[in-house]
């Protein structure tokens, strides 16, 4: 696992499926095989701050733990744990989701995530995002490795 940090958005785009908008993560800052560091920059003209709420600008639970989510996707995907080129891993469940603090625009939104436990095409992991060192969500979710359906 030679890994040159940082990674960028090109570089994640190798081994995640997802495109913007749905590529939450802007940067890879730290991956040492067990564990993943990303960054997500809250850009005021994101799609979900449209209506989330006008004139009061929240990035919505669900988007960070999308954040999360990829994170740990990554991090799978980084390790090598399967064939990112024709597979993906998909959410099966989200595990003691705890809110701490609001996400707004312009601010870096700092993921960190940990893989617990792989069974065949199972991961369970462990995540949660901050900002200048505040805890902002912490959860823990699992996901299931399935083919991509490609068109």
């Amino acid at each position: 696992m030679n890994i040159r940090l940082p990674l960028g958005q090109a570089d994640i785009e190798q081994y995640l499926p997802h495109r913007r908008p749905m590529l939450m993560i802007d940067r890879v800052v730290d991956f040492n095989g067990d564990t993943i560091a990303t960054e997500i920059d809250t850009d005021p003209k994101a799609f979900y701050f449209d209506g989330h709420f006008p004139n009061n600008p929240i990035m919505p639970g669900v988007i960070i733990m999308e954040c999360i989510g990829q994170s740990g996707a990554l991090l799978a995907a980084l390790r090598g744990e399967f064939d990112h080129k024709a597979h993906l891993l998909a959410f099966t469940g989200f595990e003691k989701t705890r809110f701490r603090k609001f996400v707004k625009p312009n601010e870096t939104l700092c993921v960190f995530c940990k893989l617990e436990k792989k069974r065949r095409h199972l991961y369970k992991f462990t995540g949660q995002a901050e900002i200048n060192g505040d805890l902002v969500m912490q959860l823990a979710f699992s996901a299931a490795q399935t083919a991509k359906q490609d068109k």
